[in-house]
């Protein structure tokens, strides 16, 4: 299969599993339709009206989208009762479809990027990090270990350099539950951890339904419909750089190394 049709599956089985996730929360007492499908679910970053800045979530989305939550609407009004949401992902998503097939038509090569998985911001006081597999079909947490390492590594002393004054790095995502993912960083990281109970677009709890291939994450999918409660819960991990530094260097000492080359 090959990546365009990898990733059109992977966008159909995601929204079918967030039309689910939205019609569970109404059902709970969630009155706001569009608030849930504009800052709950990651559906509109998935269409071809995301240009990669502007956001509903923000009240910033492209002209068609109003239509399309009528329509949406529409859908879930008629299937609502229904004794499963079948009828309703499934219309839901041929409401979508044309924009996701285009988007993923689209989509730009895989990008060369200087800390591969790896993508920072500032905050007031402190470097955020974020993950995106860059290996497919390889994992970072696994075959593409060392190098996953050594970007990080990459990356915390760039920010030393450039940023002296910022001595702090946090993540919040669902890998920092997922063991090997832990094991990159110092026990003050574990400790630090703190549940982010709030379900928001981000990939940081919907990154988890996406398999290394960039497929759909079926049994995660499953797992998340049967149980009503998200696989790998989102947590928010700080320390202060230096720390992960030196925990880094003196435990990847193959990273070090290949940092070198």
């Amino acid at each position: 299969m090959g990546r365009d049709s990898i990733h059109i599956n992977y966008v159909k089985e995601f929204t079918k599993l967030s039309l689910w996730f939205v019609h569970k929360r109404l059902r709970e007492g969630e009155s706001d339709f569009e608030a849930l499908v504009n800052s709950r679910v990651n559906i509109y970053r998935n269409t071809s009206l995301y240009d990669g800045k502007h956001h509903p979530s923000n009240g910033e989305a492209a002209p068609e989208w109003a239509g399309i939550l009528k329509e949406l609407r529409t859908v879930f009004d008629r299937y609502m009762d229904a004794p499963s949401t079948e009828q309703l992902e499934a219309a839901g998503l041929n409401v979508l479809l044309p924009y996701l097939k285009k988007r993923a038509g689209a989509l730009p090569p895989p990008e060369t990027r200087p800390y591969e998985c790896w993508t920072y911001d500032y905050g007031s006081d402190q470097l955020n990090i974020h993950i995106l597999n860059v290996y497919q079909p390889r994992s970072p947490l696994s075959d593409r270990w060392i190098p996953f390492a050594a970007s990080l590594i990459r990356l915390l002393q760039d920010s030393q350099a450039q940023r002296p004054d910022v001595e702090l790095v946090q993540c919040g995502s669902w890998l920092n539950s997922v063991l090997p993912f832990q094991k990159l960083f110092p026990e003050r990281w574990k400790q630090s951890a703190e549940p982010r109970p709030e379900v928001r677009y981000t990939m940081g709890h919907w990154g988890q339904f996406t398999d290394r291939l960039g497929d759909f994450h079926a049994r995660n999918g499953a797992l998340f419909r049967e149980t009503g409660e998200f696989p790998f819960a989102n947590l928010q991990c700080k320390c202060p750089i230096d720390e992960v530094l030196a925990y880094l260097k003196g435990n990847f000492p193959a990273a070090v190394q290949h940092n070198r080359q």
